[in-house]
C-alpha cells in the first residue's frame, strides 16, 4: 500500500527547492575538504616522500661504506702480520709444515672474517723457486697463465688497491706490507651477489637499477644487464658537476629519480648510482589520493541520500501514517480511490475492531492462564518473584487484592477403589470432574477465586476475600456443600483441610504447604473428614495405632518359605490391624513404610538384586503417594511379593540346574566305581527322591539310565580303539564280567565280541 501512495504522491515546488538546497548545503563542504585534503596533503607527502627516499639512500649508502672500509683496514692490518714477513720469500714451505699450515689457517680465519669475502688468497714469489699461492691451501705455480696474472698485479706501483678482472672484485694488499720491495700479495675476492644485494637496496622497489663506477667512469658492478639507457645515465651523471646529488632523468618516456654520490676507497674514489622510476616512489601518494577521491565520492552519495531523506522526512508526515496503518499485503486498489485521510480513518476502523476481538480472545483464554499461574505460586515456583510483582501479577488476571486476604481450601478424595470402574481407572477424570463441581459452588460465594486441580485426586482452591469475621464460616459452608456434591455425584468422600489466611501473596506457597502436610493427619479411611487449621477443629480419631510386629514376622516368614498367598493375606490383615485403631493417614503410611523396609531387610538377606525387582523405581516413594488402604496393600501383592517370588523361582531353578551338572561331572569323572544315587544326594547335600526329580526334569532321563549310557559309551570306545579283554573292558567301566555282557547286549543288540568284530 505504501508504494501505492508513492505513485499517487505529487511533489510542489518547495519540496523540489528544499531538496536542492539540502543538497547544496550537504555537498559543499564536502567538496572544499576533499579539494584542501588533496592539495594540500597530498603535496606535502610528496615532498615527504622524496626526501625521505634520500635520506635512505644516503643511510644504506654509508652502510656499503663502511662494510667495504671494514674489509680494507680489516686486510691491511693482516698484511702486516708477522707471519707474512721478509722471512716468507726464503722459508721451505714443505719442511716448515708448521708455519704452513698456520698461514692455512689464517687465511681461513681471514676468509670467515667478513660475509662479503668469498676467497683469500696469499701469492708468494721465490728466489730460485715456482710462486707458491694458498687458496687457503698450499700450492706450487705451474700456470704461466696464472703467474702472469698474479705478476701483474704484484707489479701494480700501489701497495693496497681494488682491481677487477674477469667480472670479479678484488682487494689486494702486497706483502710485507712495511716493506719497500715487497715479494708477495694478500688477494680477497669480494662475493659478487653479496655486494650486489647491498647494492640493491639504494633502490628498493620492484623497478629501477643501481650501478658502482670506478673513478674513470667504468661499471664495477651492475644489477641489471648493460642497455643504452644505463650508457646513458651513466653520460649524464658524468656530465654533473657536483660530487653528490639527484636529479631526473628521462629516457623513453620514463622518468627516474636518480641518486648518486661518491666513496673513498683507498688510493681512489668510487660512484653509486641509483635509479628509481617516479611512479614507484609516489604510489603511496597515489594510493592515498585514490583513497581520499573514493571516500569523497562515497561522502557526497551519502549526502545526497541524507538529503533526499531527510526532505520526504519533513514534507510528508501523512507518508509515515500511511505505511504505518497499511496492511502488509499489496494491492488495496479501493485505497486509490479515496485520499489520504479518508483511508486513515478506514484503516482505523478496522483496526479497532480485530482489537476487540483479540480483546475477547483474551478474557476468553484468562481463565486458564490465572489457573497456571495459581498453581505455580501454590506450589512455590515463584519464589524468585517480590509481593509487588505478585500482587501486579494478579491483578493482570483480573484479581483485585487491595485489603484482601488470602483463604485456601485442600480437597482430598477416598474410596476411589470402589468406583474406579465407573471412571475406567482414569483419576484424572475423577479430579476434573471434583474441580468443575467446586468451582460451580464457589462462583455462587465468592467473587475472587481460583481452582486448581492437581489430577492426583487432590485439588485447591486459593481465594481472595475482604477482611472479613465471617470468612471463616463462609468457607465451612463451602465444605459442607462441596461433601454433600461428591457424595452424591461421585459415591467418594472428601476430607477438607481449611488453612490459615494469608495477608501477602507471598505467604501463600507456606501455607498451602502447610495446609496439605495437614491433610496427612486424616483418619485413614473412607469418610469424610474436616481439618481446620484456624480453629483447630478436626475429625475426633482413635487411639495411636500400635504396630503388628507379629503379623510383620508372618509376613516375612511366609516370603522366606515360598507361601506367597500366605503372606498376600496376613498384608491385608497388618493394615486391617492399622485401621482397627483409627489411626491417622501418616501413622498409617509410617507403619506400611516400616513393613516394606523389613520386606526389603529379608530380601537384601536372601542375596536377591533389588534393583533387578524394583526395575529402577522408587518403593517407598510409590507407597507414598497412595492415599488409599486398598490400593497400598494391591500394590504390594502386585509389585513387592510378586517380584519376590520371580527373583527366588529365578534362583532356585539356577541353584537346582547348577547341582544337576555336578552330578553329572562327578559320573563323568567316577563311572567305573561303584556309583549310587544315595551317595550323589548326599555329595549334593539333598534326598535321593529330591535329586532323582531334579535329574529327570533337567536331563530328560532318570539317574540309572545316563549312568548306563555313560558306561556302555566308554565300553564302547575300548572295544573300538583297544585290545583289551571283554573282562578288563568291564571292570574298567565299573561291570561285572557276566553282567557286563548281558546290559551291553541290551542297549546295543550284540555281545560284546561280536562289536568288537563289526567295528
Amino acid at each position: 500500500m505504501s508504494q501505492v501512495w508513492k505513485r499517487r504522491e505529487r511533489k510542489g515546488i518547495f519540496y523540489r527547492k528544499s531538496l536542492i538546497l539540502f543538497l547544496i548545503t550537504a555537498s559543499l563542504p564536502g567538496l572544499i575538504v576533499g579539494a584542501s585534503v588533496y592539495g594540500f596533503a597530498v603535496g606535502q607527502m610528496e615532498e615527504h616522500l622524496g626526501k625521505l627516499h634520500q635520506r635512505q639512500i644516503m643511510q644504506r649508502t654509508r652502510n656499503i661504506d663502511d662494510q667495504l672500509q671494514y674489509l680494507e683496514l680489516g686486510l691491511a692490518h693482516w698484511a702486516f702480520d708477522h707471519q707474512f714477513g721478509p722471512g716468507l720469500r726464503q722459508l721451505d714451505f714443505v719442511y716448515y709444515f708448521q708455519q704452513t699450515w698456520d698461514i692455512g689457517k689464517t687465511l681461513v680465519v681471514l676468509q670467515g672474517s667478513h660475509p662479503l669475502i668469498k676467497d683469500a688468497e696469499l701469492y708468494v714469489e721465490r728466489e730460485s723457486d715456482q710462486p707458491v699461492l694458498f687458496r687457503p691451501g698450499y700450492y706450487e705455480l705451474n700456470d704461466e697463465a696464472a703467474i702472469s696474472s698474479y705478476k701483474s698485479r704484484l707489479a701494480d706501483p700501489r701497495t693496497v688497491y681494488w682491481d677487477v678482472r674477469n667480472g670479479q672484485l678484488m682487494l689486494v694488499h702486497k706483502v710485507p706490507g712495511d716493506s719497500t720491495a715487497p715479494f708477495g700479495a694478500l688477494l680477497l675476492t669480494v662475493k659478487r651477489e653479496k655486494l650486489l644485494n647491498l647494492m640493491r637496496t639504494l633502490t628498493p622497489y620492484h623497478e629501477g637499477f643501481t650501478m658502482l663506477l670506478d673513478s674513470e667512469g667504468h661499471v664495477l658492478l651492475s644489477d641489471s644487464p648493460e642497455t643504452e639507457t644505463n650508457e646513458r645515465l651513466r653520460d649524464a651523471v658524468a656530465a654533473r658537476e657536483d660530487k653528490t646529488g639527484t636529479f631526473v632523468f628521462e629516457d623513453d618516456g620514463v622518468a627516474y629519480s636518480v641518486s648518486y654520490g661518491t666513496m673513498q676507497r683507498v688510493q681512489t674514489e668510487w660512484t653509486f648510482v641509483s635509479a628509481a622510476p617516479l611512479t614507484e616512489i609516489v604510489s603511496p601518494v597515489v594510493v592515498t589520493s585514490r583513497i581520499l577521491i573514493n571516500v569523497s565520492m562515497l561522502g557526497l552519495l551519502a549526502a545526497l541520500g541524507l538529503s533526499w531523506f531527510a526532505s520526504n522526512r519533513i514534507y510528508s508526515p501523512v507518508a509515515r501514517l500511511i505505511k504505518l496503518f497499511s496492511p502488509e499485503k499489496a494491492g488495496d486498489e479501493e485505497a486509490l480511490r479515496l485520499n489520504e485521510f479518508q483511508y486513515l480513518e478506514r484503516r482505523w476502523t478496522h483496526i479497532t475492531r480485530e482489537s476487540r476481538q483479540l480483546q475477547e480472545r483474551l478474557n476468553r483464554q484468562l481463565p486458564y492462564l490465572r489457573t497456571g499461574f495459581l498453581q505455580q505460586l501454590l506450589q512455590g515456583h515463584l519464589y524468585g518473584y517480590s509481593e509487588e510483582e505478585l500482587r501486579e501479577r494478579l491483578q493482570r488476571y483480573g484479581w483485585h487484592v487491595e485489603g484482601h486476604r488470602f483463604c485456601m481450601l485442600h480437597i482430598q478424595l477416598t474410596g476411589y477403589g470402589s468406583v474406579s470402574d465407573r471412571f475406567s481407572g482414569d483419576e484424572s477424570l475423577v479430579s476434573f470432574t471434583a474441580a468443575n463441581i467446586m468451582e460451580e459452588l464457589a462462583r455462587e460465594r465468592f467473587g475472587q477465586f481460583g481452582v486448581i486441580p492437581f489430577y492426583n485426586l487432590s485439588i485447591g482452591l486459593l481465594v481472595a476475600m475482604p477482611d472479613e469475621p465471617d470468612n471463616g464460616g463462609r468457607l465451612h459452608a463451602l465444605a459442607e456443600e462441596l461433601t454433600l456434591a461428591v457424595n452424591r455425584i461421585l459415591r467418594m468422600q472428601l476430607t477438607v483441610t481449611i488453612g490459615k489466611p494469608a495477608a501477602m501473596v507471598k505467604d501463600v506457597p507456606a501455607l498451602f504447604a502447610e495446609m496439605v502436610r495437614a491433610s496427612g493427619f486424616r483418619i485413614f479411611g473412607d469418610q469424610n473428614q474436616l481439618i481446620d487449621l484456624v480453629s483447630g477443629e478436626r475429625q475426633p480419631g482413635g487411639e495411636k495405632a500400635k504396630y503388628p510386629f507379629a503379623l510383620e514376622q508372618e509376613i516375612v516368614q511366609s516370603l522366606r518359605m515360598g507361601r506367597y498367598q500366605e503372606a498376600g493375606r496376613a498384608v491385608r490383615a497388618f493394615l486391617e490391624e492399622m485401621l482397627s485403631h483409627r489411626g491417622t493417614e501418616y501413622d498409617v503410611k509410617q507403619g506400611m513404610l516400616q513393613l516394606l523396609a523389613g520386606i526389603r531387610h529379608m530380601i537384601l538377606e536372601a542375596g536377591l538384586e533389588s534393583e533387578a525387582m524394583t526395575e529402577g523405581e522408587d518403593w517407598f516413594e510409590q507407597l507414598l503417594r497412595m492415599r488409599e488402604p486398598g490400593k497400598m496393600v494391591r500394590w504390594i501383592e502386585t509389585h513387592v511379593i510378586a517380584s519376590y517370588a520371580r527373583a527366588a523361582e529365578a534362583r532356585a531353578k539356577a541353584q537346582q540346574k547348577r547341582m544337576v551338572e555336578r552330578t553329572i561331572e562327578y559320573m563323568h569323572a567316577h563311572y567305573m566305581r561303584d556309583i549310587s544315587l544315595e551317595a550323589c544326594a548326599d555329595l549334593a547335600g539333598t534326598t535321593p527322591y529330591t535329586l532323582s526329580k531334579l535329574f529327570k526334569q533337567t536331563t530328560g532321563v532318570n539317574f540309572i539310565d545316563y549312568l548306563t549310557d555313560i558306561r556302555i559309551g566308554k565300553a564302547k570306545a575300548l572295544l573300538r580303539e583297544s585290545d583289551k579283554k571283554i573282562t578288563d573292558i568291564a571292570e574298567e567301566v565299573g561291570y561285572q564280567p557276566g553282567y557286563f555282557n548281558r546290559i551291553f547286549k541290551k542297549h546295543v543288540g550284540v555281545p560284546p565280541g561280536k562289536f568288537r568284530e563289526m567295528a
